[in-house]
């Protein structure tokens, strides 16, 4: 109940609707037992038993029937408007709600978190929302409502034999109840499970070449097979007692007519009920067939909503771990320095329990310089400068902008001053100029030429077919890995950022092209009271770039100096300038 009551939530500002769905709903109900009740009338006043009826009030009993059908008509219409209109509402205002909630979670949910099991969320479990408050909730409220006026008119007709009759349906309520009961946990899984396919399916389409690539089909496609097949065999399971419980739902009218006829046909030969009484006993009986059905559907129906809108209310029930400070200290107007004061971390939530990628982590960048981040893989350099903008707060220590801990600063001002160019460069299906623009959509013409020009991109924009105006496709997949990575670092240079973070920034390019990245840059980097930078690279000469270099190992601060420096002590860096230096044919300063 709790679960419906915050659905109804969405609802605000179309109450309106809400409530000419149910007046509606009375309209139609009531028109729909009044016809038989007419039906009866005519029966007993135009054929009664002392055989002087009167065939005149038939005309009017047959106007009657038609009026009570066009208001029905009317009324039909007007339901069934205003709860679909109803229904999308709150399918949009959810879906909404969602998107706006994934946009501001933590980077650790999305660290467990699969593409497809949000996809799915958003798609296959709104529309059965949708769908249970455009119809199942006023069917719901339909079948009650005929059930109850129903039972009261048969009880005012002839109340002995109403109870008889009606007795069967206490068992209608212990059905729906063991329905319920059992068919919740299937479409739960059946709702995750249609996760799990739309998974399968986002996987293999966003990463089509690597399975051509390594002739992965027939796995891929067992995969898919296996996960459908869950998909159908929890259906099946939920059908299955579907086609047991609603036609058994269904039943229960019936036998209630068969009662009729055996107590409502000797109370007629007695003489205690008439013909028409047993008609309408008889017709009133028979509507109930379809609410009854209609209710076992219901039940049906919202468990399966239920079930998709626990798995929506689940992730808009999750709190960001990155929380915004009730009194934010301004982001300083000027490069600032940047520094970690021992520092940990641990990607498992929960207080860092889990294995620690960074242990007591002191660094400080002044400002306007610019500080490499070296170390081998997995020794923690992306995840340290990913605390920086507050994708992640440490478990331990503090990080520091400007004097100011980057906790007492607002995460959107916070990341609008930081410019990142990622290890895994992401575009957006827009044209070239949307993705540069991307961080300052307000960035003029010549900002957006001036910003590729730095990042060595202009020219080979410009000899596009459509030049800046050009689609690069889903995930930039018509250009090159160098030149998405440009037009990455034209979309973090475009902010202008008082922190910049190239976090590998040239690793997808050529010799040549790094070349002419690296010159382009040059003169950014060295321009000291522009912005303060971090550059995580594993290639040298993308290194010397940088005005001091820092060594990680094991998630700990080993070594930091300048290049000079650093070699003439031979410990780590002497090591890693040695083996890179070697393997890349580059040329090393004598140590």
């Amino acid at each position: 109940m709790k679960t419906f009551y915050r659905l109804m939530w969405f609802t605000q500002g179309r109450r309106y609707l809400l409530v000419l769905g149910f007046a509606c709903a009375i309209g139609v109900t009531l028109a729909g037992l009044a016809i038989p009740w007419l039906v009866k009338v005519g029966i007993d006043q135009a054929f009664p038993p002392e055989g002087q009826g009167r065939p005149d009030l038939l005309w009017t009993l047959a106007a009657g029937i038609l009026g009570l059908a066009l208001l029905r008509f009317l009324f039909g219409f007007g339901r069934r408007y205003a709860t679909n209109y109803l229904g999308h509402v709150v399918e949009y205002r959810l879906r909404k709600a969602l998107f706006e909630k994934m946009l501001s979670l933590h980077h650790g949910f999305y660290d467990k978190a699969s593409t497809g099991e949000l996809v799915s969320r958003a798609t296959n479990d709104l529309r059965v929302v949708r769908f249970f408050v455009g119809w199942g909730v006023f069917q719901l409220f339909i079948s009650l409502l005929t059930l109850v006026v129903v039972s009261a008119a048969l009880l005012y007709l002839n109340a002995p034999l109403a109870l008889i009759v009606l007795s069967p349906m206490p068992l209608l309520a212990f059905a729906a109840w063991r329905f319920a009961g059992k068919v919740h946990p299937i479409f739960r899984s059946v709702q995750q499970k249609l996760a799990d396919v739309t998974t399968v399916v986002q996987e293999n389409v966003s990463g089509i070449r690597v399975v051509k690539s390594f002739s992965r089909e027939p796995f891929e496609t067992d995969r898919f097979g296996d996960r459908a097949e869950g998909v159908l065999n929890e259906t099946l399971a939920a059908r299955g007692l579907r086609a047991f419980y609603i036609p058994g739902m269904s039943f229960l009218p019936a036998t209630s007519v068969a009662i009729l006829i055996l107590f409502g046909g000797k109370a007629v030969v007695e003489g205690t009920l008439s013909v028409g009484e047993f008609a309408l006993f008889q017709l009133y009986l028979m509507q109930l067939v379809w609410p009854m059905q209609g209710f076992g559907m219901v039940i049906d129906q919202g468990q399966r909503a239920l079930a998709a809108c626990e798995r929506v209310f689940e992730i808009l029930d999750s709190e960001p771990e990155v929380l915004p400070p009730k009194h934010p200290k301004p982001f300083p107007e000027a490069a600032p320095a940047v520094e970690f004061r021992d520092v940990s971390f641990s990607y498992d939530e929960g207080g860092g329990s889990g294995e620690p990628v960074l242990e007591g982590v002191n660094l400080r960048v002044e400002p306007g310089e610019a500080v490499a981040v070296v170390g081998a893989t997995g020794s923690g350099k992306s995840t340290l400068l990913s605390l920086v903008p507050r994708f992640y707060d440490p478990d331990g220590g503090t990080v520091s902008v400007g004097g100011a801990d980057v906790k007492e600063i607002d995460p959107e001002e916070l990341r609008r001053n930081v410019g990142i160019v990622p290890q895994e460069t992401f575009l957006f299906s827009e044209t070239v100029r949307d993705n540069i623009t991307f961080g300052n959509p307000d960035a003029t013409r010549e900002e957006v030429e001036k910003a590729a020009k730095v990042a060595g991109i202009h020219g080979q924009i410009l000899a596009f077919p459509e030049g800046y105006d050009t689609l690069v496709g889903e995930w930039g997949i018509t250009l090159s890995g160098g030149q998405k990575q440009r037009v990455a670092i034209a979309r973090a240079l475009i902010k202008d950022p008082k922190i910049l973070i190239l976090d590998d920034a040239t690793s997808s390019v050529d010799a040549e092209t790094e070349k002419s990245i690296q010159e382009a840059l040059r003169g950014t980097l060295r321009e000291s009271k522009g912005r303060t930078t971090f550059i995580v690279a594993h290639r040298l000469s993308t290194i010397l770039l940088a005005d001091r270099i820092v060594v990680l190992e094991r998630g700990r601060v080993v070594e930091a100096g300048t290049h000079e420096e650093l070699l003439r002590r031979r410990d780590r860096y002497h090591a890693l300038y040695d083996g890179e230096g070697r393997e890349a044919g580059e040329e090393r300063m004598p140590a």
